[in-house]
């Protein structure tokens, strides 16, 4: 099971680094996070360039705590159309 307040943490991280995205956070692979985030941030950046980007975001943040996300995805809206 999901630690719930870490799991609120990484949702509320998220949000404030893509205020005007949408962020999903939910429990993963053996109790990891998968966080989903959709932002015109990631409008005309490559998959290396969102994943750098999302694992920075996570990595600054969370610093060793990044072992309890397995998944960071990132979309531009035009991309789920």
């Amino acid at each position: 099971m999901v630690d719930e307040t870490f799991k609120n943490s990484v949702t509320q991280i998220f949000r404030v680094a893509f205020p005007d995205g949408y962020v999903d956070v939910s429990e993963g692979y053996h109790d990891r996070l998968h966080v989903l985030v959709v932002s015109r941030d990631f409008d005309g950046l490559t998959e290396r360039e969102k994943q750098t980007r999302l694992w920075e975001i996570a990595r600054r943040e969370l610093a060793e705590k990044t072992t309890g996300i397995s998944l960071l995805i990132g979309y531009s809206p035009d991309e789920l159309k």
